[in-house]
């Protein structure tokens, strides 16, 4: 990945649960952090769970280290997204100092281009979220024919999506 950090853009397609984890939520804020993150296709699952683990250090209600229960934890993604759009949209909560770590964090303060595509399943959704399957569609295309790099994680509906949209060939100079 050093060289396609230096020459190409790197692409990642992540779900949610990257951010039940404290130490694998950890591991791609790093990766963003170090510039191995060019662009991030996700929905709103991932970003909902990422600003839980920022405000609370739950996901899913559980903490993000020991994956105990809270009391009433059920609740905290709901309390996440609430926060977000009281801000207005996901860069804001993060600029007035509400989010302040995480993977969210992490691709706003470096200006990572992000794609979360909205889902019929989705609660809220985040501001930000692109509900039109058709835009998120051709905002996702625009990130996946800039890769030379694709790595998707967590995410089996986003990876295959992402697969569908890149081109099976690259036209270098002409």
């Amino acid at each position: 990945l050093r060289f396609e950090r230096q020459n190409g853009f790197i692409l990642w397609v992540a779900g949610p649960a990257v951010t039940f984890d404290r130490d694998a939520r950890g591991a791609l804020t790093a990766l963003i952090e170090r510039g191995y993150v060019h662009g991030l296709l996700a929905g709103n699952a991932l970003a909902v769970h990422d600003i839980e683990g920022a405000l609370f250090e739950t996901a899913l209600g559980q903490e993000l280290y020991s994956k105990r229960h809270v009391p009433l934890g059920h609740y905290r993604h709901l309390d996440a997204i609430n926060a977000v759009r009281d801000a207005g949209s996901i860069e804001n909560a993060v600029q007035n100092g509400i989010v302040q770590d995480g993977i969210m964090r992490a691709l706003i303060t470096r200006r990572v281009p992000y794609v979360l595509a909205g889902s019929i399943r989705d609660d809220g959704p985040l501001p930000g979220v692109i509900a039109d399957a058709y835009e998120a569609q051709d905002r996702m295309r625009s990130l996946a024919r800039r890769a030379t790099t694709v790595i998707a994680m967590a995410t089996q509906l986003h990876a295959i999506a992402t697969g569908n949209m890149i081109p099976a060939y690259r036209v270098v100079a002409g």
